[in-house]
């Protein structure tokens, strides 16, 4: 049976992949010097167009520029480089920042503009989802991928805890939904993914006729090259005197974007939470599994949180939206978080809160040590 999805795949192809895509994307595109100023009535703009220009303008109002952040649907416009503007292509696509890997490398996962190659863990995007430019018309939750950012990128959207909780869920290999949908490619549906999640995305894949292995191998493939630049090692460059003294350490380790618990929800999955990777530790309970707490956090109470190692990613994600606090410092090596209560919130309460859940297997009050804290 025969399934013709727009755009074509061979269009499609040569935009991501073609050798002068920035060429070609200029040769599609209207000559605008010959168009008149105005539509005229006779000749009023299509209302699909008419859409896609005010969903454009819409976003670009509501996302001013900003520093790259957990949640951001970044548009990019060519294959980032770690040196120069990286290879163009004849068709912008999105990448959904879901961790921070340190100086301007993320990690997280494509998101395209081709909503009818949708299929059943492609996150098709929706209003209660946020203002949204036609690029971020669906997240690929079974594409992650790692980006270089120079940190001018258009943001195109950004993404509340509990949609990067399902992208998250939706992306793990071993989740299975428990729905059985027979494969309709071009075809989308609303289906719960949980009692409290209800997502939209397209039907699963069929046979070797349906048109979307091949354009999941074509975002593989852009996936991978963007990848591939974000992994590469960067040219030599001039060393800097390394800076000393206390207060200087305190900038480098601490002057950083302040987190939401919300965006740690998906922050701290980087590196499958390292829950499982920790081996005995020793039994003295003035050790915290070899973790002393910062000097910068001792003047204000603290928790310590280690969840267990075998907490499933999504139901860690709900527990933590669910608490009011900020993120200090974590994850360590060892799966362990350090929160701050809200202003108006006791420690003591938050501590109790934590303790009350199934996936909490420590909580640990920190109080502020008097000896650090005097004038």
């Amino acid at each position: 049976m025969k399934h013709d999805l727009y755009p074509p795949l061979p269009l499609l192809e040569a935009d991501l992949f073609g050798a002068d895509a920035t060429a070609q994307a200029s040769q599609q595109q209207p000559d605008l010097d010959a168009a008149p100023a105005m539509p005229s009535a006779d000749h009023d703009m299509p209302a699909h167009l008419r859409e896609l220009v005010r969903r454009r303008v819409e976003a670009d109002a509501a996302y001013p520029s900003a520093p790259p952040a957990v949640g951001q649907v970044r548009r990019l416009d060519a294959v980032p480089g770690l040196e120069g503007a990286g290879r163009a292509v004849g068709r912008s696509f999105g990448v959904l920042l879901g961790a921070s890997l340190g100086g301007r490398r993320w990690s997280g996962w494509l998101v395209a503009q081709e909503g009818e190659y949708a299929g059943e863990r492609d996150l098709v995007l929706q209003d209660e989802d946020g203002v949204a430019d036609p690029v971020a018309a669906m997240v690929q939750a079974w594409n992650p991928v790692e980006v270089v950012l120079r940190g001018d990128e258009a943001i195109v959207g950004k993404l509340p805890a509990a949609t990067l909780g399902a992208v998250v869920r939706l992306g793990d290999p071993g989740f299975v939904p428990d729905d059985v949908v027979l494969p309709r490619p071009g075809r989308i549906g609303a289906w719960d993914l949980d009692r409290d999640t209800t997502v939209v995305t397209g039907t699963p894949l069929g046979e070797q006729d349906d048109p979307r292995h091949g354009y999941q191998a074509l975002y593989r493939a852009l996936a991978q090259e963007v990848s591939a630049a974000a992994k590469a090692k960067p040219a030599p460059a001039q060393t800097t005197p390394r800076r000393t003294g206390w207060l200087h350490w305190l900038q480098d380790t601490f002057v950083r974007p302040a987190w939401t618990f919300g965006a740690l929800a998906v922050v701290a999955l980087q590196g499958a939470w390292m829950l499982g990777l920790h081996g005995p530790q020793p039994d003295d309970a003035l050790v915290y599994r070899s973790v002393t707490p910062p000097l910068a956090q001792a003047c204000a109470p603290r928790l310590r949180v280690m969840f267990r190692p075998d907490s499933v990613y999504a139901d860690v994600i709900v527990t933590l939206r669910r608490v009011d606090a900020s993120l200090v410092d974590g994850p360590s090596e060892t799966g362990e978080v350090w929160i701050a209560p809200a202003r108006d919130q006791a420690p003591q309460e938050l501590a109790a809160m934590l303790r009350q859940s199934r996936l909490v297997e420590q909580v640990d009050l920190i109080e502020p040590d008097p000896r650090l804290c005097r004038q």
